[in-house]
C-alpha cells in the first residue's frame, strides 16, 4: 500500500491557535487539514463530517515505512495512513498526524512527545473537543489503527471514555519491540534517560496494561492478531491478555474481544518471526470497522 502522501495538499487547509478551536466552525462540505498549534507543537488532522452520520471513525498511523511516493520524493509528516480511503467510509473521519515525528529523523513515534509532554494526551484532548462539535456520543467514536497506529489507538480509546478501540497487531509495550526504532524514539523524546529510567518515570506511556492502570480504566476493545505472526503473539498479545488478567483493583474492564486469523507470509530475514505483522487489506479492515461500531456486537 503506497500512498502520495502529497494528495492531502488538494484539500483546504486550515491553521489555528488553541485557543481559537472552541468558537471555530467545522466546515461540513468537504475534507480539510486543520492544523492546531498549541505551546509550539503542530497537531495536524485530515477531517471529513458527513453531516446525517452518528458515527466518528479515528485512524492512527503505523510507521512511514513507504517513503518514495508517486513522484519519486520521500514522504514527510503529516502521515495520515490510509488517507486515500477517505470516501471509502460511510461516517465522519478523522486522520491525526503524529507530532513526534518531527522531533527527528524517524518512521515512526507512538505519540511519545517529550518527557514533559505526552504528544497523545493532547490529541486526546483535541479529540474530545472535536467530538463536542460533530455532536457524536463518544459511544459512537471508534479508534482505529495497526501497529503503531494500533498502540496509540488503544490509549486514545483510554483517554475518551466509551469509545472502542479497534486494533490489528498492535505494539501493546515499546520495549518489546524492534529495538532500533524504540530507542531511536526514546532518544529524542527522552534525551539522556536509560531504558529502565523511561519505564521508571513514564510507565503508562510505554506499556498500555501500566496506562490503563494508570487510568483505571479499560476501553471496548476489539484485538485483529495473525495467529502467523510469532513476535506479535508472543511478545504483544499474551503479554496483554495476561496483564489484563491481573488489573489492579478498582479498574473498570470493558468488552476485549480477540479475533485470531491466519495468514503466512515470510518475515525478514534477520527476524523470521515477524513475518504475518501486515495489516488485513482495505475491505476486509472496511468490513471489521463497519462491524465492530455496531453497538449491538457488544451486548
Amino acid at each position: 500500500m503506497i500512498e502520495d502522501n502529497t494528495v492531502i495538499h488538494k484539500y483546504q487547509n486550515i491553521t489555528i491557535k488553541y485557543d481559537q478551536l472552541d468558537t471555530l466552525r467545522l466546515p461540513i462540505t468537504e475534507p480539510f487539514v486543520l492544523t492546531v498549534e498549541w505551546d509550539g507543537v503542530k497537531y495536524e488532522f485530515l477531517i471529513r463530517i458527513k453531516e446525517n452520520s452518528s458515527h466518528l471513525l479515528v485512524l492512527g498511523s503505523g510507521a512511514m515505512i513507504f517513503q518514495a511516493n508517486q513522484v519519486g520524493q520521500p514522504v514527510r509528516p503529516p502521515y495520515f495512513q490510509r488517507h486515500s480511503w477517505i470516501d471509502d467510509f460511510e461516517d465522519s473521519v478523522i486522520y491525526y498526524n503524529d507530532p513526534t515525528l518531527y522531533l527527528g529523523d524517524i518512521l515512526v513515534g507512538w505519540g511519545q512527545g517529550t518527557s514533559d509532554r505526552f504528544y497523545l494526551k493532547d490529541i486526546a484532548t483535541i479529540l474530545t473537543k472535536f467530538i463536542e462539535k460533530i455532536g457524536v456520543s463518544p459511544k459512537n467514536v471508534l479508534f482505529y489503527g495497526s501497529s503503531a497506529g494500533g498502540f496509540m489507538s488503544l490509549i486514545l480509546a483510554g483517554f475518551i471514555k466509551d469509545s472502542t478501540a479497534l486494533v490489528n497487531s498492535p505494539q501493546t509495550c515499546l520495549t518489546r519491540w524492534l529495538k532500533v526504532p524504540v530507542q531511536q524514539v526514546f532518544d529524542l523524546s527522552y534525551p539522556g534517560l536509560s531504558e529502565q529510567e523511561i519505564m521508571k518515570l513514564f510507565p503508562e506511556r510505554i506499556n498500555v496494561i501500566n496506562f490503563y492502570n494508570h487510568i483505571k480504566y479499560v476501553p471496548k476493545i476489539y484485538y485483529l492478531q495473525n495467529a502467523a505472526c510469532i513476535y506479535d503473539v508472543t511478545n504483544h498479545l499474551i503479554p496483554f491478555l495476561s496483564g489484563l488478567q491481573n488489573m489492579d483493583e478498582g479498574c473498570v474492564v470493558n468488552k476485549v474481544k480477540v479475533d485470531l486469523y491466519y495468514y503466512k507470509e515470510p518475515g525478514p530475514a534477520v527476524l523470521p518471526e515477524l513475518g504475518g505483522h501486515g495489516a488485513l487489506g482495505k475491505q476486509e479492515t472496511i468490513d471489521y470497522i463497519n462491524q465492530v461500531k455496531n453497538l449491538q456486537f457488544w451486548i
